[in-house]
């Protein structure tokens, strides 16, 4: 009885971090398109400084390459963090029991 309710908080406690780890690539990624979209139409480019106005599309090239791989690697990055492997030690294989 007591290892089923270690393993459904384990198993709650992963599914908050994988929760949490999602809002914060949403919030990431709606900042990076915001920033996206202000440079891409020009929103207030009287205030912009020069070197901004002059580099436009290379920023947003690397802006958009940035949620591009973002947007690809979520999946990956949830995964890892919800369920970190263990690093091995020198001489120690991670896949055989200690």
């Amino acid at each position: 009885m007591f290892k089923k309710r270690k393993r459904s908080k384990e198993r709650e406690n992963r599914n908050q971090i994988a929760r949490t780890i999602k809002q914060r690539l949403v919030l990431l990624i709606s900042f990076l398109g915001t920033t996206l979209l202000v440079l891409i139409f020009r929103v207030g480019e009287v205030l912009w400084p020069l070197w901004t106005v002059e580099h436009r599309l290379r920023i947003v090239a690397i802006i958009l390459l940035a949620v591009i791989f973002l947007i690809l690697l979520s999946p990956i990055i949830i995964e890892f963090s919800k369920n970190p492997r263990a690093l091995s030690g020198p001489g120690k294989n991670p896949y055989i029991d200690p």
